[in-house]
């Protein structure tokens, strides 16, 4: 089964802080990220958006933030979280989130 991130700016139904999984006719998992209320020029809101990103990430590659220690751990380091969450950061183009990861020593 593919898995998938897609962030969305603004969704018109409100959904949990961490985003939310639904399956799709492609069989892929999507799990999506609101910025609602966020503004990303800001570091603090920059690095909540980051921890959102993050925990979908998790989420859609199989683990949550309240798994094992290390699952969460090997769930990072797979090609599934790194793929998905790159082509997250990618799609929101948004510098401040990017130099939180940065500062932050990456994503593993």
């Amino acid at each position: 089964m593919r898995r998938t991130v897609i962030f969305a700016a603004a969704l018109a139904m409100a959904i949990p802080a961490i985003g939310q999984a639904a399956a799709s006719d492609d069989g892929m998992t999507r799990v999506r990220v609101s910025s609602a209320g966020l503004d990303l020029s800001r570091s603090g809101d920059a690095a909540v958006l980051a921890h959102r990103l993050e925990a979908a990430t998790l989420q859609a590659c199989g683990a949550s933030e309240f798994s094992l220690r290390e699952l969460r751990l090997t769930v990072r380091r797979s090609a599934c979280f790194r793929d998905n969450l790159d082509r997250a950061l990618a799609q929101l183009n948004a510098p401040a989130v990017n130099a939180h990861f940065a500062q932050a020593g990456g994503r593993d």
